[in-house]
């Protein structure tokens, strides 16, 4: 590890100058080439993409937003905004961390640029537990080109540097209670975010958190039962859940009117909600899920979550031979440090493919329920329109 450092930081030697001296032309024109290639790579879209996965017609402004929840002992929230703008994209990089390694992110917004003038849907994001609020940037600044303004929370105490035993405990109240405080908060600070036509999405323990903010409560009794006969996964959480529940549980937690529809991606902790509350959940729900998942398990997640919901518009995408990583960023860096690699690595996913799918179905979905654009809607349909010949190999839709 010393030498990759070393060399890492102060490049390869080479024997002679010489051989540069006659090659270095050709090679800085071929770093040239590539280097454009990729800079644009977020403006190209991949022939075996479905049509909603390229990018909108909205140029993507980006800014860093700090909430403070007062009502929680000044409960201190950054949230990442993704919003249209006006004038020419530009490229970035999000600077961010997975466990211990540091990454960049490449994305496509203008940093700090004004919005455009006009009312958009928000969606607010919830990542993972821990995660933090780029663990999928590329969806966020993609639905951002659709005409949303996207808010990715980072959930104190549930990033990697915060996460503790404690944390990842409460965190099934705190995280619900984040997201619904920042709806208001951040059409405060940015007015063109429209506080009365939200969506949420949320990937993983932030799958949970979409679900309970949205108004499906904690069920004890639920717990209890699945514990008694599977005492693994959520029932780490069984000793202390009378007191969770009376802060979230089915008395507590109600549909929220501001809240229209509901994005969830690789759901964890259905045990925790149980099929009480979810037959009382009526929004329209989109769930993606990989068929292999053994974090948030598709029996006992994701396929749960779908059937036991209540919703008249229900969805469920499966990714044949997917675990849980398909729908996150997985930036190069993290193939320094192994443990932080199997954080977002994806065993049989090409990730740019699975984005790709998160992108279109995604847009489909939020463009239907959030801007009543019925021939987006035309796409959330089993015999997967649009997509071309071979190119739904492993991907199966259901609906209700």
């Amino acid at each position: 590890m010393k030498r990759w450092l070393k060399i890492h930081r102060e490049g390869p030697r080479l024997a002679s100058p010489k051989p540069f001296l006659r090659w270095g032309p050709i090679v800085l024109l071929m770093i040239l080439v590539v280097g454009g290639v990729l800079a644009q790579g977020g403006n190209m879209k991949r022939p075996d993409a479905p049509p909603l996965a390229a990018r909108g017609a909205w140029v993507v402004g980006v800014r860093t937003l700090q909430l403070a929840d007062a009502s929680r002992t000044n409960r201190g929230i950054t949230a990442e905004v993704w919003y249209p703008t006006t004038g020419t994209q530009q490229s970035l990089l999000y600077e961010s961390v997975i466990g211990q390694t540091p990454v960049r992110i490449a994305g496509r917004a203008n940093r700090d640029a004004a919005p455009a003038s006009g009312r958009f849907p928000l969606i607010v994001a919830s990542h993972g537990q821990p995660g933090t609020r780029f663990q999928f940037a590329y969806l966020n600044e993609h639905l951002a080109s659709r005409g949303f303004v996207v808010a990715a929370l980072e959930h104190p105490g549930s990033t990697y540097q915060t996460l503790t035993q404690q944390n990842y405990l409460t965190s099934i109240v705190d995280r619900p209670l984040d997201i619904l405080f920042a709806i208001a908060e951040i059409a405060r600070q940015l007015p063109g975010a429209d506080a009365s036509n939200v969506g949420l999405l949320g990937y993983s323990y932030g799958g949970y958190s979409v679900f309970n903010a949205a108004g499906a409560g904690l069920d004890g009794n639920a717990l209890r039962e699945y514990c008694r006969s599977h005492n693994e996964g959520p029932c780490f959480a069984l000793p202390f859940f009378a007191q969770l529940e009376a802060q979230r549980g089915l008395n507590v937690a109600r549909p929220d009117p501001r809240i229209k529809a509901v994005f969830a991606m690789a759901p964890y902790g259905q045990p925790w909600i149980g099929a009480r509350s979810l037959a009382n959940f009526k929004l329209p729900l989109f769930v993606a899920v990989g068929e292999a998942d053994d974090v948030a398990t598709y029996r006992r997640d994701g396929l749960e979550y779908f059937r036991k919901a209540g919703s008249t518009e229900k969805y469920l995408l499966t990714l044949a031979a997917a675990q849980h990583n398909p729908f996150v960023e997985c930036p190069p860096e993290v193939r320094s440090r192994e443990e932080d690699y199997w954080r977002c690595w994806e065993p049989v996913w090409d990730l740019e493919r699975s984005h790709d799918l998160a992108r279109h179905f995604a847009a489909a979905f939020f463009l239907r329920f959030l801007q009543n654009n019925p021939e987006a809607g035309a796409f959330l349909h089993p015999s997967l329109p649009g997509f071309k010949p071979r190119t739904s190999v492993g991907v199966k839709l259901e609906t209700r």
